[in-house]
């Protein structure tokens, strides 16, 4: 039988206390000193054990913030194409959206760089902030920059944006189907704009995802920027060996 360690000791009695006091998702966990002083331990050692339960996902580290009681994360695989939505509702929540702003603009010198079209096409620019409700309350996640060929959908003002994905309108009004995506997933630091909209001290790190979205033709229909809060998201990729 294997002994175990002082911070393996501490991390199971935590977790004993979580039940116990029947700790939500969201919740603060007491400091480092007040677990020190409640087990006889030193301050690394119960360090150690938060690192345990982080690695459980028991337990977020938020920056400058503590330790709080760890909720579902939202998981995209790079390995499939899912909605937002989608993937929200596989952690059993639901989406809010909140438009910011519809525009049809032409595409210039820097946007031709990321989004492969000519200069000059129009496209339209989605600004959306995608929020999920949990037991904290309604949370923005996400603020995304959807820009979509107006060519591919005219008249996508008249959709409900704030209701509908915008996959799932280009699947059920205009019959076009995403196939093949190419993304980028990046650590950045959230803007003043970024931090007020969701909620995070100045200079957060936050995780970035641009991408483009392909049909079936190879014809480009999204290209997305989005910047998330990096506690509510995960990013995970199948490799096989034959890759």
């Amino acid at each position: 039988m294997k002994l175990l360690n002082k911070d393996e000791l501490i991390a199971n009695e935590l977790k004993l206390y979580f039940i116990k006091n029947n700790i939500k998702e969201g919740e603060k966990f007491p400091s480092e000193r007040e677990i020190a002083e409640k087990y006889g331990a030193q301050r690394a050692t119960v360090r150690s054990a938060y690192k345990i339960l982080e690695e459980e996902g028991i337990v977020d580290i938020r920056e400058r913030s503590g330790r709080y009681m760890s909720h579902p994360r939202i998981v995209t695989n790079l390995n499939e194409i899912k909605s937002f939505k989608e993937k929200v509702s596989d952690i059993g929540s639901k989406v809010e959206n909140q438009l910011l702003s519809f525009e049809l603009i032409e595409i210039d010198k820097d946007l031709y760089k990321k989004i492969k079209l000519p200069i000059g096409t129009e496209v339209y620019k989605i600004t959306r902030v995608r929020k999920v409700e949990s037991e904290e309350g309604i949370i923005p996640i996400a603020i995304e920059y959807s820009y979509v060929p107006e060519s591919i959908a005219p008249k996508l003002i008249r959709q409900d944006l704030e209701k509908g994905s915008i996959f799932q309108i280009l699947r059920d009004i205009y019959e076009i189907v995403p196939v093949k995506e190419e993304q980028l997933i990046e650590i950045v630091y959230a803007n003043d704009f970024e931090s007020k909209i969701l909620k995070l001290d100045k200079m957060t790190a936050v995780a970035k995802k641009t991408g483009i979205s392909y049909d079936k033709d190879g014809n480009v229909i999204q290209y997305l920027h989005a910047i998330m809060n990096k506690e509510w998201v995960e990013f995970r990729k199948e490799i096989s060996s034959e890759e």
